[in-house]
């Protein structure tokens, strides 16, 4: 099938219109646990397909990119997004904070806050060749053992 402006267009219209609205859900904490992975998975789609739209209206697209208003409108949107990363580096989101402190957190801590008991942790852990060491972090277990953060701590949480 020939890649066509009357494929493409209609297409990334409405992915435009999903990821938009799973952003807008995002955005007000609606539905909070299940929006993210439609925008996220969306959101690919939605760059591969405005890519194959560029490419397919590229002599059009030329007109546009030289007019004083796509400059402008693109330094706009270059400045609003530095700010947007600035203000998020100096004050970030609480789960960032909590997830940051939970992971250097010496990993008895962890478990009391969590509240499982670290005997059957520790067990669960050792079965699946994940050697505990006490008073260390989390961070530092999954270093030490060469595992994945998100597999150490689903073991934990089992």
């Amino acid at each position: 099938m020939k890649l066509s402006r009357s494929f493409i267009t209609p297409l990334i219209t409405i992915i435009f219109l999903a990821v938009a609205l799973s952003g807008l859900l995002m955005f007000f904490h609606i539905f909070d646990g299940y929006t993210e992975v439609v925008h996220e998975i969306l959101g690919v789609f939605f760059v591969v397909f405005s890519v194959l739209h560029v490419i397919l209206n590229w002599k059009a697209l030329k007109i546009h990119f030289k007019k004083r208003v796509f400059i402008l409108s693109t330094i706009v949107v270059a400045v609003i997004s530095i700010l947007l990363v600035i203000q998020q580096q100096k004050s970030p989101k609480f789960d960032t904070i909590l997830i940051e402190r939970i992971t250097n957190a010496p990993i008895e801590d962890v478990l009391k806050v969590l509240q499982v008991d670290s005997i059957v942790v520790v067990k669960r852990l050792e079965a699946n060749g994940i050697s505990f060491i006490e008073g260390a972090s989390m961070e530092e277990i999954w270093i030490n053992n060469k595992v994945n953060p998100k597999k150490l701590f689903d073991l934990i949480m089992e």
